[in-house]
């Protein structure tokens, strides 16, 4: 997005994450591009820092299943994207589609990880990522006001050892954070069993789907 903001002549992106640690990464990516970004520290739900109607285009990519951690959390997110948009801005929103069971043997592994992770989350902090059903963002977009909703669908794609290396290394740490001694051994068997079937079968991501908004 820098890289076209900078061929188009000029412009700014904002970039907002909760996480402020993740800034000096980000900056070092985008090199000299990073004086294009104004990084904010906010939670999408309230941003104070950003005025009324003072954006052009928001792009929410593999986000608002990060937000969605409680139940209709999600919809402020929403009143806050129409809030912040100029009128005829628009929003562009994609991540995964809920994946609540294998359809098909190549899924396996994807449904397994999630749920072995969403399982340890909730006993240790009671809050993890909650994929939305494309069909009822949209209901919730139209009753926050935005117009003109299109959704668009697409396949996934292979599961990368990236994201499985990743996975496996954060389970020991939420593991050791159960109180249940007697639990513990169970979700370490799980995590071995789950990695040992993506190195010999492998697996693909879910599905996700892409849904451009107006306000």
């Amino acid at each position: 997005m820098a890289k076209k903001l900078k061929e188009a002549g000029g412009g700014r992106i904002i970039s907002i994450d909760s996480d402020p640690e993740t800034f000096p990464d980000a900056k070092r990516k985008l090199g000299e591009l990073s004086k294009l970004v104004e990084f904010v520290e906010a939670d999408l739900t309230c941003m104070p820092q950003i005025k009324s109607e003072s954006v052009d285009l928001i792009v929410s990519h593999a986000t608002i299943c990060a937000v969605n951690d409680r139940p209709l959390k999600a919809v402020k997110a929403l009143f806050e994207f129409y809030r912040t948009l100029k009128k005829d801005g628009w929003l562009i929103i994609d991540d995964e589609h809920p994946l609540p069971k294998a359809l098909k043997p190549e899924e396996e592994v994807q449904v397994k990880r999630w749920q072995t992770y969403k399982s340890i989350a909730e006993l240790v902090e009671g809050e993890h990522y909650t994929e939305i059903y494309p069909e009822e963002l949209e209901l919730a977009a139209k009753l926050v006001g935005f117009k003109d909703i299109e959704l668009k669908k697409f396949e996934g794609g292979p599961l990368s050892e990236e994201a499985m290396n990743e996975w496996r290394e954060a389970m020991p740490e939420m593991i050791s954070e159960i109180d249940d001694e007697g639990v513990k051994p169970a979700f370490q068997k799980a995590t071995e069993r789950i990695w040992k079937t993506y190195k010999e079968q492998g697996g693909i991501f879910p599905s996700y789907y892409v849904m451009p908004m107006k306000k």
